[in-house]
């Protein structure tokens, strides 16, 4: 029983068997590329140390390399190195650029730190001051908060008011004198 039709048979059962087992390791595929790169099994992200002194504040690439910039906080003192460069106090070990995290040794600690983040805050409003109109066409004047300094400066610029007003007066008293009379030189 040669016929074609049973070779057709049994041709469509190896390749239905052979596509079953295709489809099995396609899964596989799925789930392990071979064009990605392989994952390891412990694959955690690094964890930062709380409440750390020292700070990651940046990081600059130049052509000599990577630097990294870390700042002490109770000592103020901040720096640029190098990884693993032991000529500072800091001593960058390692970098994880995908978690921007740095690991450091400095004074005989090892602190694993992220990347600072920029603190921003509002500041509270200041005195708006308050443009008052002169009754008599002079320059505007500015009104402002009086807190005892402004006080005191008030005080000050009310008593040059009173004494210019003084002098402007005393001033126009003398010229209406001077003008009213002639003087005449004294003979000899």
């Amino acid at each position: 029983m040669n016929t074609p039709s049973s070779f057709s048979f049994v041709l469509g059962l190896c390749l239905g068997a052979v596509g079953a087992s295709a489809a099995v390791s396609l899964d596989g595929l799925v789930a392990e590329s071979p064009f990605m790169p392989k994952q390891e099994a412990n694959n955690t992200a690094p964890v930062a140390t709380e409440n750390a002194s020292v700070e990651f504040r940046g990081l600059i690439s130049t052509k000599e390399g990577v630097l990294f910039g870390l700042y002490d906080r109770t000592r103020n003192v901040g720096a640029w190195v190098r990884e693993k460069d032991k000529g500072s106090d800091f001593t960058v070990r390692s970098y994880d650029a995908a978690a921007d995290m740095v690991t450091v040794d400095y004074q005989g600690q090892k602190y694993t730190l992220p990347l600072s983040t920029s603190r921003i805050a509002t500041a509270a409003p200041s005195a708006v001051p308050v443009v008052v109109k002169p009754a008599q066409g002079g320059a505007p004047q500015q009104a402002v908060a009086k807190p005892a300094d402004a006080t005191r400066l008030e005080s000050v610029a009310a008593e040059v008011r009173r004494r210019r007003a003084l002098r402007q007066a005393g001033g126009a008293a003398t010229q209406g004198q001077t003008t009213g009379t002639t003087t005449t030189p004294a003979k000899q």
